[in-house]
């Protein structure tokens, strides 16, 4: 079999419809995900067609020019005068390769490489990097393909509920002390309702700048994507809970839905009440809504792999709590421009610090 690559930066329908025919197509390498209006950003799509133009494969990749989400406004001003050195690309839970044979897989694998390379190129990236979907695991020979394409291969692991299974055993594999936490919530009056207007999405957007704040972070503009998420809410595609306390607003958690799958964002809090357990109680509610909406798996996302130490204060130990099985992918990265890769690190650690 035959294959060639075509490059596109709009699709139509056809590119989630052909998504959803795998059980790995998920809401990151979606056209509702990747299309944005930014003029920092734009996506790039690639589709893989075999002798008779069938999609065999697809890879959605957000090509980022100058700026990053969270930073200080002396930050900004500094990328906006080197956006040479922070050009750079990003793909999340991809390829998606539409066959379980292994040499086809693999000669579709390559020939995304080489549509990554023209990209790299084309745009003059940087650096590119990638994170493989963990709902279907890589069989051999593709891992050894990335690293042959000159990629640095980093452990990563997430947790990910059945949710065919009973809500009662979904109930159990949560720690105790998290059950606990959940049951002293609803104690102590926390409220969880689910977002159904546009001005509740303007408070969870200014509850999302407020929470970055507490991490020292500024957002550059916290309603840049707020049509786009709004349509998406519309669509079904994403879907918010808020946690409110005597009627304030203290914990906010945003899903995303797409084939069956439940992907879980990080928990806002405005932090005004440190022991409301808003965010906990959340977790709950949307596992519960996901029950009983039809859904298949629950992803809690999780981060790199580390030792059992390492995770004991990180984030990935609280996903860990609930229950969720853990699941192996990988980060991906290339440097297309060593030097200047050198210098963008140095600048984000910069901004992480």
């Amino acid at each position: 079999m035959t294959y060639s690559f075509r490059i596109e930066i709009q699709v139509d329908s056809d590119w989630n419809q052909n998504l959803i025919k795998n059980k790995s197509g998920n809401f990151f390498q979606s056209s509702d995900y990747l299309t944005s209006n930014s003029k920092n950003f734009f996506p790039v799509f690639i589709y893989v067609l075999d002798e008779l133009g069938n999609i065999v494969g697809q890879l959605g990749i957000s090509v980022i020019m100058t700026t990053v989400l969270y930073s200080s406004s002396l930050f900004q001003t500094v990328l906006k005068l080197i956006t040479n050195l922070t050009r750079r690309g990003i793909w999340l839970y991809g390829p998606i390769l539409h066959s379980d044979v292994k040499e086809e897989r693999l000669e579709i694998l390559q020939q995304i490489m080489t549509a990554i390379n023209v990209i790299c190129k084309k745009y003059d990236l940087v650096f590119i990097e990638g994170y493989t979907s963990p709902y279907k695991k890589l069989i051999d020979g593709e891992l050894e393909l990335f690293t042959r394409n000159n990629f640095v291969v980093y452990d990563h692991i997430t947790f990910i509920a059945d949710m065919t299974k009973p809500l009662d055993e979904i109930w159990n594999n949560i720690s105790k002390k998290t059950r606990g936490d959940i049951n002293r919530a609803k104690r102590r009056n926390i409220v969880v309702k689910e977002l159904q207007s546009y001005d509740e999405l303007k408070k969870y957007l200014i509850l999302h700048s407020t929470w970055s704040k507490t991490k020292g972070l500024e957002l550059t503009d916290p309603f840049q994507d707020i049509e786009k998420i709004w349509n998406n809410y519309k669509n079904g595609v994403e879907k918010f809970f808020l946690a409110y306390k005597d009627n304030e607003l203290i914990s906010a958690l945003r899903l995303t839905c797409f084939n069956s799958i439940v992907y879980t964002h990080f928990v806002l809090s405005s932090y005004s009440e440190s022991t409301s357990l808003g965010g906990t109680l959340l977790t709950w509610s949307a596992i519960e809504w996901a029950k009983n909406s039809g859904i298949k798996l629950y992803d809690f996302s999780g981060g790199p792999k580390q030792n059992n130490e390492q995770n004991k204060n990180s984030l990935v130990f609280y996903k860990k709590k609930w229950g969720g099985d853990e699941y192996l992918h990988y980060n991906l990265n290339k440097a297309s421009k060593k030097y200047h890769y050198a210098i963008y690190k140095l600048l984000f650690s910069l901004v992480r610090y």
